[in-house]
């Protein structure tokens, strides 16, 4: 990994965090924000949080069921927990350390932790379209709700029978995209192949329509943690509108902000409260003090979480910084990387 472009990219997003920190200080009554957070019910807050936790567990569940259930759950769960840790710390992508952390399993290789990664990704892509469907159902016309939801379940199949000819005809496609991977400059034919055999091998575990609906279920499973976690935290600040505009402010904000991504401060508040101002009549100032303390619960659960991880891992994050970095010079250096990475754990 590219050092250089390392330290640009941080002082590009601190730059980025600061601009939007001075906005929001021109446009918002801080006034008012403080009086929002004094009387915030912490009891909300605490039961917010467990939902979070929760929608954490099931993604961590998910990725291993994904996996075809090889790698023990708390393997999984830490991997992914120090992979976001590590995103909001050293600005390293999560992918890179959820491929190398999980690949350092015995069970598992690494172009299997590359394809179920690349498997969930599409997952979480379709809870973002479906929460899009579900913003337009909930804000049309009464008088022409049948037809939305008659329109809502015919996109659901269509997008559910794509994902099952992707996965059924992996092989076919692979065919066709390995040499045009191979034209791109920072990919050698031998990788570009190794790539897309690898995402095949992947897709072919959960191409069956029984295993594609465990995988949607647990991924419907999460978001619905993650939209409850953030209605509650709504809840907690007293908000005087109906739950029903609530939760469509929610879903809004959830097209954005997937809580299991970490966010920079500012990137994240106006991310969470744009959608929200856009879709409800909730006060801005109330709606900015929920993303401050909604912000501050991520980060504690996003750190301490990833800490826990370490733990399980007995390594430091500082050895991981190097262990990813290297690992991902050697990936896109050498045909053999996944007996090169250097073992951590």
């Amino acid at each position: 990994m590219n050092e250089k472009n390392v330290k640009r990219r941080s002082w590009v997003s601190v730059l980025i965090v600061v601009g939007l920190i001075i906005v929001f200080l021109v446009l918002v009554d801080i006034g008012a924000v403080i009086d929002e957070l004094k009387n915030a019910d912490w009891g909300y807050l605490a039961l917010a949080v467990s939902f979070l936790l929760a929608g954490f567990f099931i993604q961590a569940i998910r990725w291993r069921y994904l996996l075809r259930n090889l790698p023990r759950l708390p393997y999984t769960f830490h991997t992914l927990n120090i992979a976001t840790m590590t995103n909001l710390m050293t600005f390293i992508p999560s992918i890179p350390t959820r491929v190398f952390l999980m690949g350092e399993n015995e069970k598992v290789t690494i172009p299997q932790a590359t394809s179920s990664i690349t498997i969930a990704f599409i997952l979480d892509l379709v809870m973002k379209i479906l929460a899009i469907m579900g913003l337009i159902l909930l804000r049309s016309d009464p008088s022409s709700t049948g037809m939305t939801i008659f329109l809502y379940l015919i996109i659901v199949i269509v997008i559910f029978a794509g994902i099952i000819l992707l996965a059924t005809n992996i092989d076919k496609i692979a065919t066709r995209f390995t040499p045009l991977l191979g034209r791109l400059s920072f990919l050698k034919d031998e990788q570009a192949e190794r790539l897309m055999s690898g995402l095949a091998e992947g897709l072919s575990e959960v191409g069956s329509t029984r295993q594609l609906s465990i995988a949607l279920a647990y991924s419907l499973s999460a978001w619905i943690c993650f939209v409850v976690f953030f209605v509650i935290g709504l809840l907690a600040f007293n908000i005087e509108q109906p739950l029903g505009d609530l939760i469509m402010a929610v879903i809004a904000a959830i097209i954005f902000i997937n809580p299991t991504g970490p966010y920079l401060p500012g990137i994240f508040n106006v991310l969470l409260v744009a959608p929200m101002t856009l879709v409800s009549e909730i006060d801005v100032e109330a709606l900015f003090a929920f993303s401050l303390v909604i912000y501050a619960l991520l980060l504690v659960v996003w750190v301490g979480l990833g800490t826990w991880g370490l733990r399980y891992f007995n390594i430091r994050l500082s050895d991981l910084r190097q262990w990813v970095s290297e690992g991902i010079e050697q990936l896109s250096s050498t045909d053999n990387a996944a007996e090169q990475i250097p073992s951590e754990t």
